[in-house]
């Protein structure tokens, strides 16, 4: 039962199968997530964040390691693949897309949106909340990075819209900065 005392829809069979699987995820990841909060209320960030770091490390494992890909080697090639990633393995029931892809002077941008995003949908926050998939996105970065020996100065990930806060949508950006070279 819902909050107004409703059946949820997904349990009525109206939904098609993709809305159904999303549907059926948001309610389990928000229940996740409301247990974690009971038994650790101040660790909730750290641990869906840490949750995502290892998530990501574990993909990349298996894609290149096990898949035996080669790992894309610039920027472009590595939001590329975290897009694919969030796609096939860890969002597959949202909507994902490169919304910028950008090279400025000394920093390198892209924006990631994710609509439908089921780790948000279901849940309200005062702000951007999806630390799993903020966790995921850096990993994959920082690994990838380290990797391919690409030196920068910084490496961010911010999360600048969020469903959760009331957006339409999740919105991730994500910049590298290199260093002055001199």
């Amino acid at each position: 039962m819902s909050k107004s005392g409703e059946v949820i829809p997904w349990w009525q069979g109206k939904l098609k199968e993709r809305e159904l699987m999303r549907a059926f995820f948001s309610k389990t990841w928000n229940k996740i997530g409301s247990r974690i909060a009971v038994m650790f209320p101040d660790r909730v960030r750290d641990l869906y964040y840490s949750a995502g770091r290892l998530a990501g490390l574990e993909a990349q494992r298996e894609y290149f390691k096990i898949g035996k890909q080669k790992p894309p080697g610039d920027f472009k090639g590595i939001i590329e693949f975290i897009q694919t990633a969030l796609e096939t393995l860890i969002v597959p029931f949202g909507d994902i897309k490169i919304a910028k892809l950008y090279k400025l002077w000394l920093d390198e941008e892209a924006i990631i949106e994710i609509k439908d995003n089921p780790y948000a949908e279901g849940y309200e926050s005062d702000e951007p909340s999806c630390y799993f998939l903020k966790g995921f996105i850096e990993s994959v970065l920082e690994y990838l990075t380290d990797y391919n020996r690409i030196e920068f100065q910084t490496l961010t990930v911010t999360e600048d819209s969020c469903a959760s806060a009331g957006a339409d949508l999740c919105s991730f950006h994500i910049k590298l900065s290199y260093p002055p070279k001199g």
